[in-house]
């Protein structure tokens, strides 16, 4: 990994960060207030996907040498992730799906993309190539996206929990505590993991990536 791509990639993944941060507040109105904020929200998962590629290979390449095949397992779960999300949330919006289903697509990208945070915080805080509180904040956040895998098998069941947050639970539905607990947690990641990708574009743009974290912390 050169540091002379690094401007771009920063650049790109703040930018994909920032349109993701507005993602996810059209998502908040869109339990609060209704449509067309989940169309919006819908619509920005595809910039998103877009602007992170860059990221997702300059971390590849930042730790390809050292860890082969766990970066590209990191890489081939980024990039399945967004795109799955991305082309999930098009296809709603174009009515080619229903919510139920968009939700295999979701849940399922949003899975894959918390395990390239986990695998990729993991080789970053193995070996030295991320500030120790960047690799451990990614950690954190990636935990229960990556569970979130084991919830594509129950699709139906998170689609009533998210229907319950927002009112529209009919009658007679049950959603369990663990059940709304889930969602909590995964919301509270989905809120962080765009906030996540802006420090690492900020740290690409500081030329503060795949330095050992004393020298980084230095700079």
């Amino acid at each position: 990994m050169t540091m002379s791509d690094s401007p771009f990639v920063g650049w790109t993944a703040i930018a994909g960060g920032v349109v993701g941060v507005v993602g996810f507040v059209a998502l908040l109105l869109l339990f609060i207030v209704g449509e067309p904020f989940g169309t919006l929200n819908d619509i920005l998962s595809i910039p998103v996907a877009l602007l992170v590629v860059p990221l997702l290979f300059a971390l590849y390449r930042l730790h390809a040498a050292s860890y082969p095949v766990v970066a590209v397992v990191a890489l081939l779960a980024g990039l399945f992730g967004y795109a799955s999300a991305a082309i999930g949330s098009g296809l709603l919006v174009l009515g080619r799906i229903d919510f139920n289903t968009s939700l295999l697509f979701g849940i399922g990208g949003f899975g894959l993309i918390g395990l390239w945070a986990l695998l990729t915080s993991g080789m970053g805080l193995r070996g030295d190539t991320l500030p120790g509180a960047a690799a451990w904040a990614g950690l954190a956040l990636s935990v229960a996206p990556t569970l979130a895998l084991l919830a594509v098998l129950r699709a139906e069941s998170v689609a009533n929990a998210l229907s319950a947050m927002g009112g529209q639970t009919a009658a007679g539905v049950q959603v369990s505590p663990l059940a709304m607990a889930f969602i909590v947690l995964g919301g509270l990641s989905y809120a962080a993991m765009p906030l996540w990708t802006i420090w690492l574009g900020r740290l690409f743009l500081e030329g503060r990536m795949g330095l050992p974290a004393a020298v980084a912390l230095g700079q």
